[in-house]
């Protein structure tokens, strides 16, 4: 409360007891890579767990506890750049060209019979091409931070430097969208020949007093982000705080401080399972920073991953059923490519509330994020879902959600191949470009993805394959083309 003195015509004083302007509040986006929907102790809708029942995420929990779980979240795209860069920008991959991962300027995906691949933009997210979230927190008066994994641009373009995008500080972050090691005692780096060898891609740098010592890369990362958390409160400026582990991506390491917790555990799921409590203990230290600097009730958390977790190769066990009830993972058309964790907290927000029946993807995070921090933002393809998270009314969402991949990963396994994809309401309508084949479901009653209803409910598909191809033309969409006709594919029904 502030006491303004005020004179009063017939000479005396007084003082009068007005309401301080609220203080902006803090926001911190907490960005897993490839976390998968079921890779906590959440179970996200589910009435039992079908897998994950291991894994240690009590402090996830408590957020979800003190804030709202989202059971039906989807990143923008099934792979890591375009996600980050549709969250960044709130545009969308097919308008942006950025429809895959990015990795010095080359098209990292592998050819599929009979299709050339659209020439897309493999440089990634450069300066000045949209304004980024960093930017508009910043011009907003915000401090703002960026911790651990970006991969926002290819390297040795202006894009992979996070400083470049919006971002007063930047640590760890770069082109690099994995790290040669998790391990301090190896640098976070490759083994080198020489100690004259300069740093590959993938060696995370910036971190060199760690060098040598025996910490986890995430660990290092939450103590280098608490440190700026605890410079932004003495500042007094309010934190924008993008978070990103570079867990749980692989190489799959395990943090050694949490192997007790899995003794019965294939190795390589052991592992995993440590990188997920590690990414789970580093919340804890971002929230205990808050609260020492006395400003958790005003800080918003948003904690959600980049596409769906990994299932088609360097996990312990069956391929492809790591994500179950949802069919495939990381890279595919189906549920497990896209559906991710999602739990927001803060001020005004309903205390353990779940929203079972919304939807929204990573793009719509930029203008949500922004009207909940009192400074919204019109986005070129994202909505904002602030009233709904203020209200906790549990609404279907109007406008249909979109996914453009057209690029093949070079592996094999269900969805996983060139696609576009529509979801609305609870069908859901796959495009792949290789067979030229329609399917479509009814998530509602079949979360798996195992019935397809395209030879029965043509009706159905014929409307939604409408919807897709004329939002796709409208963003400009690169397509593949088919190599002897050499014409453009195009999702039409």
């Amino acid at each position: 409360m502030l006491q303004i003195v005020v004179a009063l015509s017939l000479g005396f004083i007084r003082a009068e007891t007005v309401q301080a302007p609220p203080k902006q509040p803090n926001v911190v986006l907490i960005l897993v890579d490839d976390l998968g929907w079921q890779d906590t102790s959440l179970t996200f809708g589910l009435n039992e767990k079908v897998v994950g029942r291991h894994f240690r995420t009590p402090n996830l929990e408590k957020l979800a506890s003190r804030g709202i779980q989202v059971n039906q979240a989807y990143s923008s795209c099934t792979v890591c750049t375009p996600t980050r860069v549709a969250l960044l920008t709130g545009t969308h991959p097919a308008r942006n060209h950025i429809t895959s991962w990015v990795q010095k300027g080359q098209d990292t995906e592998s050819p599929y019979p009979g299709l050339t691949m659209p020439q897309w933009k493999t440089t990634g997210f450069q300066p000045g091409e949209a304004t980024t979230l960093a930017e508009h927190f910043r011009t907003s008066g915000y401090r703002t931070i960026q911790v651990g994994k970006a991969h926002f641009g290819s390297d040795a373009t202006p894009g992979a430097n996070p400083i470049n995008l919006g971002f007063d500080v930047s640590i760890g972050g770069s082109a690099a969208g994995n790290p040669n090691s998790f391990y301090g005692i190896n640098n976070f780096a490759s083994k080198k020949k020489s100690s004259n060898d300069p740093p590959s891609l993938n060696d995370i740098r910036g971190l060199e007093k760690y060098h040598g010592k025996d910490i986890f890369l995430d660990d290092a990362l939450a103590i280098e982000a608490a440190k700026q958390i605890e410079i932004s409160a003495q500042s007094g400026q309010p934190t924008f705080l993008w978070y990103s582990p570079y867990g749980v991506h692989t190489p799959i390491q395990p943090n050694k401080k949490y192997l007790k917790h899995y003794p019965k555990l294939d190795p390589r799921e052991q592992a995993y399972a440590t990188m997920v409590e590690t990414v789970d203990d580093n919340l804890r230290v971002l929230v205990e920073s808050f609260r020492k600097s006395n400003q958790l009730e005003n800080t918003f958390f948003i904690f959600t991953s980049d596409n769906g977790g990994l299932s088609q190769s360097a996990r312990g066990g069956y391929p492809n059923l790591h994500n179950l009830p949802l069919r495939s993972g990381k890279g595919s058309a189906y549920e497990g490519g896209t559906r991710v964790p999602f739990v927001v907290a803060g001020p005004g927000l309903h205390a353990g509330k779940v929203l079972s029946r919304i939807t929204f993807t990573s793009a719509d995070l930029f203008p949500t994020v922004a009207e909940l921090a009192g400074i919204p933002k019109t986005c070129p393809d994202g909505i904002s879902f602030a009233k709904i998270l203020r209200s906790g009314t549990d609404l279907q969402r109007s406008e249909p959600l979109i996914w453009h991949f057209p690029h093949h990963r070079g592996w094999y396994g269900p969805g996983l191949e060139p696609y576009s994809a529509i979801r609305s309401g609870d069908f859901k309508a796959i495009f792949f470009y290789g067979t030229r084949k329609w399917e479509l479901y009814n998530l509602a009653n079949d979360l798996g993805e195992t019935r397809d209803l395209a030879p029965t409910n043509v009706s159905k598909l014929k409307e939604l394959a409408t919807i897709l191809h004329d939002k796709l033309v409208d963003m400009q969409a690169q397509f593949p083309v088919d190599n002897q006709s050499l014409k453009q594919i195009e999702p039409n029904f």
